[in-house]
């Protein structure tokens, strides 16, 4: 993952609700997962087992993250435990037929978080995080961002 992906995913952590949050998790993990094949091809085992670790790391986020008193995160818990299975047992890049299938399953478990997510109107998690203002100047590439709110009393809600 490259240093301005990693931005944008802490910027959108900041904005995020809860919904939200599960969305982001999701975009990690493929990003993670696009980043293994990437290396896979070329060859790159360190850089492989590198980004298949942190996918992994991603996972068991997500799973220490559910509410067993719901139905549906019984059978989340099975997926995201099969899915860590899977990668941990590909961790020399053997299957890449395996990693596909289960970036195609985590898509499609993004997509239905994403649908939810759009239903979702509750307030970020994190209280006094620096307003981004994009748009307001251009430069050469691209558009600048100006960071606003600069203070220590920043977090999460409670």
């Amino acid at each position: 993952m490259t240093k301005e992906m990693k931005q944008i995913f802490t910027r959108r952590i900041t904005q995020a609700n809860r919904t939200q949050l599960v969305v982001i998790l999701y975009d990690m993990i493929l990003t993670y997962l696009g980043d293994a094949a990437s290396a896979q091809e070329i060859g790159c085992e360190q850089e492989y087992k590198k980004d298949m670790q942190c996918a992994r790391n991603c996972i068991s986020e997500l799973r220490c993250s559910l509410d067993f008193t719901y139905d549906l995160s019984r059978n989340l818990f099975a997926i995201y435990a099969f899915a860590d299975r899977e990668l941990a047992h590909d961790m020399h890049g053997t299957n890449a037929e395996q990693l596909a299938q289960i970036t195609g399953m985590f898509q499609k478990l993004r997509d239905a978080y994403n649908t939810i997510s759009k239903q979702d109107h509750s307030q970020p998690l994190m209280e006094n995080a620096q307003n981004v203002y994009a748009g307001f100047t251009y430069g050469r590439t691209d558009v600048n961002e100006s960071l606003s709110q600069y203070g220590t009393a920043r977090g999460y809600c409670i």
